[in-house]
């Protein structure tokens, strides 16, 4: 395809060089520039922009994309393209070069502070229930017929989406369920994607360093069912919100496309009419619009039961039956790190949680507390570089809700881990615990222990028969990101080798 026909009509500065030239590919990361690619420059730092469009350039780039040209002069045999925001442009030229593959799929996007990946996962198993080959886009990857095509953002750029589509539409693959991320949003990776359907799980705090302010962060959710949704091609547009959640009920209001709530409130067009919920998993009766289904599920606890409602209320809109509805359900495992079960000390309930987040681990603790019939132990900490303010909350949410919290490191990335603890142990204090010497005396307090590995062990060995370790933070993550490093770390690994050590100790 000629760069002429990709750039065609859309808004440009200037361009300049030939426009006349063939595109043999796209990329923004120069370490994939090849010979004839269109090269995107989106970084924010200026000597680095300049630095890779240098390295574009020699691994044969032919066309760069960038906010400002600067040295055209030097290169006659580039061509430069200046616009405003080089991200919005490349959703626009990655949607022609790969023919708009979202178009000829059935496209549903959820979105949401927790329950995405879960709620993807339901939709996918569902939609297989019914005889439609479905792939997943989200936290953990790009999935389609067993293969992994991408590892990397939640909502990935929009180079990669649409060659992910791509990819799935030449294979068959006909319904596609993608997590979409308050920051995929505002950074125009999904405003070329043509949705069918897309669903709203909730809001809580998160990713405030990059919003600034919760309204802010809602705003960026809010557009993809006032902006991008509307402007789907599909005949029936689908918004699929809970209805239960106060930004929820912000968003039914706003948006005028076919609205479905759904929630616990029985009055809202999804909701249970009965149900109960253990650590072997979820038994409920459902209404869908109107549609009573039985629902099995091996996914533990309240949470889950909305990510199911969810899903189930986008999927009967779509026009599933019950039936596959049920079935998909039933089958589903859930998502690798949400509340996954890891057998470890016979009697003992230890699960390994993505809940990172203040919402998410009250939901899990939550959870957890109407279920466990021992102690709650809870391990986690606080990421680095991100959002400082939610520390003291979630320390302050761990020593509300848990028995014994153990807090530890979690990804410092570039900052000192103990001050990081230290921000968090501030909410503890305020819950009015106690810094503990001795874990083992079944005291009220808790326990501080920087060394991840060193604090699931410690959890695990104060564990009795009846009790409950969650290990929240990292979830499906099997690494652990320390100053400049990334260190092979993976909770669920580590649970399995601390009690395997137990087992032989005590055999």
């Amino acid at each position: 395809m000629k760069l002429g026909e990709l750039l065609a009509g859309l808004a440009l500065r200037r361009i300049v060089g030939s426009a006349d030239v063939e595109v043999a590919g796209l990329c923004y990361d120069s370490r994939q520039a090849k010979p004839g690619y269109v090269f995107f420059s989106t970084a924010r730092d200026k000597q680095r922009g300049r630095a890779n469009i240098e390295d574009a350039f020699k691994r044969g780039a032919r066309v760069v994309v960038a906010d400002e040209v600067e040295d055209a002069a030097t290169r006659p045999a580039m061509t430069f393209v200046e616009c405003e925001r080089p991200r919005l442009l490349m959703g626009a030229v990655a949607s022609r070069f790969y023919n708009a593959p979202s178009r000829r799929l059935e496209l549903v996007g959820v979105t949401g502070t927790a329950g995405k990946t879960t709620t993807t996962y339901i939709l996918a198993s569902i939609f297989e229930a019914a005889g439609l080959p479905a792939g997943v886009i989200g936290t953990i990857g790009i999935f389609a017929r067993g293969r992994t095509l991408y590892h990397g953002l939640t909502t990935p750029e929009s180079i990669d989406f649409e060659s992910a589509l791509a990819e799935m539409d030449r294979e068959g693959i006909r319904h596609v369920a993608a997590e979409v991320s308050s920051m995929g949003i505002a950074g125009g990776r999904v405003e070329e994607l043509n949705f069918r359907a897309c669903a709203f799980t909730n809001l809580g705090r998160d990713h405030l360093n990059d919003h600034g302010t919760m309204e802010d962060y809602f705003a960026a959710k809010l557009r993809l069912f006032t902006d991008i949704l509307p402007r789907s091609l599909s005949a029936d547009p689908i918004a699929v919100v809970r209805g239960d959640d106060p930004y929820g009920k912000r968003i039914l209001d706003a948006t005028k496309t076919h609205n479905v709530s759904f929630g616990l409130d029985r009055a809202l067009d999804a909701h249970p009419e009965s149900f109960s919920a253990g650590l072997d998993g979820i038994r409920a009766t459902i209404s869908a619009l109107g549609k009573k289904i039985e629902i099995h599920s091996p996914l533990i606890g309240e949470l889950n039961l909305l990510n199911i409602l969810g899903a189930s209320a986008l999927s009967v809109a779509l026009g599933i039956d019950a039936a596959a509805v049920a079935e998909g359900v039933r089958r589903c495992p859930g998502a690798p790190g949400r509340l996954e079960a890891v057998p470890a000390t016979p009697g003992v309930t230890v699960l390994v949680d993505y809940a990172h987040k203040p919402d998410a681990l009250e939901a899990v603790l939550k959870t957890l507390r109407g279920l466990c019939k021992g102690r709650l132990i809870c391990v986690f900490g606080c990421g680095g570089d991100r959002d400082r303010g939610k520390r003291p909350i979630m320390g302050e949410i761990a020593g509300r809700s848990a028995d014994l919290p153990v807090l530890t490191s979690d990804n410092p990335r570039t900052e000192d881990p103990l001050e990081i603890i230290a921000e968090v142990e501030q909410g503890l204090v305020a819950a009015k615990l106690s810094r503990l010497a001795d874990a083992r005396r079944k005291q009220r307090g808790y326990v501080v222990e920087p060394d991840r590995r060193s604090a699931i062990k410690l959890a695990l060995e104060v564990a009795e028969p009846g009790d409950a370790v969650i290990v929240a933070g990292k979830g499906h993550e099997d690494y652990q990101l320390v100053g400049a490093r990334v260190l092979q770390f993976d909770d669920r690994a580590v649970v399995r080798d601390i009690a395997e050590q137990m087992a032989r100790r005590h055999s």
